[in-house]
């Protein structure tokens, strides 16, 4: 799912499944002038437009009422609950 959303958005992927790989990827960093990130860690940034920026801000705060409860029900099961704009 992770990688749906850059390959829409025209990035190039490297599918990596070796364990070996991830650590690769944080030694490396760049490989023939282009940049190396994992698309599985938080955080990672990627170009948007204003459109769709708003919606996401749009859905979060619908969501907002949803987070809190599930967080209450998981109470200490869970560090934190977040709408991720990653899928």
């Amino acid at each position: 799912p992770f990688l749906e959303k850059l390959k829409k958005k025209g990035y190039e992927v490297l599918f990596m499944t070796d364990p070996i790989d991830e650590y690769a990827v944080q030694q490396l960093k760049e490989y023939e002038g282009k940049k190396l990130l994992s698309a599985t860690k938080e955080g990672l940034k990627m170009e948007e437009t204003d459109e769709e920026k708003k919606a996401f801000e749009e859905a979060k705060a619908q969501s907002e009422g949803l987070c809190k409860l599930i967080k209450e029900v998981l109470d200490d099961k869970v560090e934190k609950v977040v709408v991720s704009s990653r899928l």
